[in-house]
């Protein structure tokens, strides 16, 4: 259209030029009035022409610029859905934050995942971290910082406390361990273990061993080695380790004890011995 325009104003320039001339030559008596009146008209008709390109060249002008803006426009909200759509993307794909072994994956293919879900599970088997229950009746005698001894099979390790709930369930207290050997062999992910807690110390303590007689501090009735029979007796047992079972009263340094199940002689006071 502007080469239109450039060539029609060059027309243009050449109907002036004629509608001069034919003056020129009507002044000096060499033309026609009519032959003047045509080529004015024609100058004219061309101005209005090249006007009317002007215009629609102005015209399309605009028109293109506001396509262009709806093109922009068009364009800006394309890019801001695909950039939700590759965010959308980039959530949905699972990366795990750190070196670690996956120990549980959601395997139900196709299945609508809701916000917050879990869906997989990583873990690093190089290092192990132990969680215990303990009563909450020795609530006041776990603390953080309380030395634990863990054992797996004949395997003792030790440890202390870093992080205790605040709050008792179901009438335990659930507590985290820090082992102070934690990428030891015996370890396995999900591996049930015996977690004592120890809270105090005793010095010059009578003890005895543990066994399954043992359900807490209190009174029990022993059987005792004496004379070559086994009599019953009334026995003070305090606190307790993993090993052994401190006696309060009732046993001295030297008695010998029964500690298996004498449950089928809880009706008598003495059992001779052969």
């Amino acid at each position: 259209m502007e080469m239109q325009v450039k060539v029609k104003s060059m027309d243009v320039e050449r109907l002036k030029a004629e509608a001069v001339n034919e003056r020129r030559l009507d002044s000096i008596g060499s033309g026609t009035g009519d032959r003047v009146r045509q080529a004015e008209f024609a100058y004219e008709t061309g101005c209005l022409e090249l006007a009317q390109l002007r215009q629609q060249l102005e015209s399309s002008r605009q028109i293109k610029a506001a396509e262009l803006k709806m093109k922009k426009l068009e364009l800006d909200i394309f890019d801001k859905n695909m950039n939700e759509k590759r965010r959308t993307f980039d959530d949905a794909s699972l990366r795990s934050p750190r070196k670690a072994t996956l120990t549980f994956i959601t395997d139900q293919i196709g299945r609508q995942i809701a916000e917050g879900e879990k869906v997989a599970v990583i873990s690093d088997l190089s290092r192990f971290r132990v969680t215990g229950e303990i009563s909450d009746s020795y609530a006041d005698r776990v603390a953080i910082g309380s030395n634990v001894v863990v054992r797996s099979g004949k395997t003792s390790l030790t440890g202390k406390i870093t992080r205790l709930t605040p709050q008792s369930r179901n009438g335990v207290i659930e507590f985290s361990v820090s082992l102070d050997n934690d990428d030891h062999p015996r370890l396995r992910s999900g591996l049930k273990t015996e977690v004592y807690v120890l809270c105090d110390v005793h010095d010059n303590a009578v003890r005895i061993p543990s066994g399954p007689y043992f359900k807490g501090p209190g009174l029990y009735d022993m059987f005792v080695t004496e004379n070559g029979k086994l009599n019953r007796r009334k026995v003070q047992l305090g606190d307790s380790n993993y090993d052994f079972v401190e006696v309060v009263s009732g046993i001295v340094p030297g008695d010998s004890v029964v500690t298996s199940d004498m449950t089928e002689f809880k009706s008598r006071s003495s059992v001779k011995l052969k």
